[in-house]
Parts: structure tokens; sequence; C-alpha cells
């Protein structure tokens, strides 16, 4: 009797660990070590019959990265982006958004566009994500899924280094967050294992252990303080100073914010240098628009250069989006 109680503790014990590696939210990071693009992650939940189709769902994500999600294509929110812990190699911060009003009852796809970390050796490292979907389904049932299993990235078309973006214009020509996409450009993510990805500890009066709600720790959680990043305002330049091929801007008294340039006819391949902050790779298109995804900056002036093709006359448009 006391041999079979102690198989079936056994066999509890087993299935509850079994359990419990299954409900751990599963940390995902790109393939290629030491990549410092952007990358999209991208998967899609397919709903197998009508009472499964979902009715309310939230999307979590834990991540040190600064990033957007989108479902079935859409922004959830308004910011320009989720500042996460707005620290280089912080501990992750758990943000949760509720994505009803984005569903679609046969097939949803959640996407996530995350920036590199800047660590302060001065290393960039790719982003590490983790997501959660959860909600109920048309019966009433709960569903959930937070495995990294089924998770695809690939690069985008931004680069981080030392808080400088260089932006191709000539790829992501169909934003990868929705619609068609070429399979040959997405490669499965590696997963990582709660046990070997511990980030630096910051510990504060608002962090606390989430072993078993994440499967990490520590996790720095703020549900009170909204560190996204929005648009205060527009600033348009008081005047511009053009020599030879070089224009400058200028937006006295100053600025903190996003710089947005708008070209028009570039050669594709042709390369322009928007202040010291992002440089941008034209692609040959009709319109089109460069601005520092991720990396806002503080300043006063921004000229704008290029490589011998460029000239002032291109640039249609120069619009700070201030923070």
């Amino acid at each position: 009797y006391s041999m079979h109680r102690l198989i079936s503790f056994l066999f509890l014990l087993h299935t509850a660990a079994a359990h419990a590696q299954q409900l751990g939210t599963g940390w995902m990071t790109s393939p290629s070590p030491n990549d410092s693009s952007c990358l999209w992650f991208r998967r899609t939940f397919v709903t197998a019959n009508y009472t499964e189709r979902p009715v309310r769902a939230s999307v979590c994500i834990v991540s040190a990265s600064r990033f957007v999600l989108y479902v079935n294509g859409r922004n959830v929110s308004t910011s320009l982006y989720s500042n996460a812990s707005g620290a280089n190699a912080a501990a992750p911060v758990s943000t949760t958004y509720d994505v009803t009003r984005f569903l679609r009852p046969d097939s949803n796809t959640v996407a996530v566009l995350a920036c590199p970390i800047y660590a302060y050796d001065g290393l960039v490292s790719s982003p590490k994500i983790a997501i959660s979907l959860y909600g109920t389904t048309a019966t009433g049932n709960p569903f959930a899924s937070s495995s990294a299993d089924g998770w695809l990235c690939h690069a985008a078309s931004t680069v981080i280094s030392a808080g400088n973006e260089l932006e191709d214009g000539r790829s992501d020509a169909l934003p990868p967050s929705h619609g068609d996409m070429v399979m040959a450009q997405w490669q499965p993510v590696e997963i990582i294992p709660p046990s070997t990805y511990y980030p630096q500890t910051f510990y504060s009066y608002n962090s606390l252990s989430a072993e078993s709600i994440f499967g990490h720790t520590p996790l720095g959680y703020n549900t009170l303080t909204d560190n996204s990043a929005y648009t205060r305002h527009t600033l348009l330049p008081r005047f511009f100073d053009i020599d030879g091929s070089t224009v400058t801007y200028d937006f006295s008294p100053g600025f903190y914010g996003l710089v947005r340039v708008t070209f028009r006819g570039c050669r594709r391949g042709e390369r322009i240098h928007i202040g010291n902050h992002l440089a941008y790779i034209c692609s040959g298109e009709m319109d089109e628009q460069a601005y520092c995804r991720f990396s806002p900056i503080f300043a006063r002036k921004i000229t704008i250069s290029g490589d011998r093709w460029f000239h002032a006359e291109q640039v249609q448009e120069v619009v700070v989006l201030g923070l």
C-alpha cells in the first residue's frame, strides 16, 4: 500500500512539473547571435472551429526592449512604441494589452517589432522577448498560449548601433505585421530556457518575484506608470540654411523627439545622413519617409547631407514628433 502511494505521489509530482513547465512563458530571440537589427516576431493563431473562436483576448509581453505590438496588422495602442524599462540592459517589464477589438473569427496574427538593447559596455544584443496570448472563446472556455514554439522572426529594415539608427528603405515594402510574407525570409525563433536568461538585477519598490507567473525573476512590474512614447506635439523648423549640398534646419529653442523627413526624387540605394543619429538608404520611390523609430534625441538643429547624388531639393518636409 505504501509503495502504491509513493508511486502515485511521484506520478502527480511529475505531472505537476510538466504542467508548470508548459505554463511558463517561453523566452525567444533571434537565431543569429549579436544581431543589431530590429526584429520582427510573428505568429498566426488559427481557429480550429467556430466554438473555439476567440471573443476576448489579451496579449502580455515581457521584454527589456522597446517594441511595437500589432494584431492583424493594427498597432494595438496609440503610442509610437512601448518604452519597456527605458534603460539599457535593464530587467524586463511586463505589459498587457486588451486586443479584443482587433480579433477575427478565423485566424489572428500577432506581430512584434522589437528594438535591440544597447548595453552599458557598448555592445548591442538582440531583443529577448516573451509573449502570451490568452482570453475566452465563444463558448466561454478560457484559452492561453505562452509557448515560443511556432513563432517566426526576421530582421527588420532598421539597425541599431550605439544609439544611432540605419534604416534601409529598400526592404520591408509591405509591413510583415500582417498579410502575405515571403517564408524564405523568416526562420524559427531561438528558444531561450528560462533558467539560462537572467537579466541584470535591478531592485526597487516595484520589483517582485514572478517565477510562478512568467518563469523568470526578477520582473519589474509597473501598472501605474505609462512608459509608452506618445507624440505630444509636432514641430516644424523655424528656418533652414543651404550650404552647397547640405541643408540645416533650425528648431529653436530645441526639442526632444523623433525626426521624420520626407524625400522625393531619390535614387534607389542613395545614402542620406540625417544629423548624427540616422542614416537612410533610399528606396527610389516617388515619396519616402525616414525617421528614427526607436531613438529619440535632444537637439536644436538637424543637418541633412548625403552622397554625390543628394541635393537639398530632395527634402520635401522635416517634422519633429515631440515626446
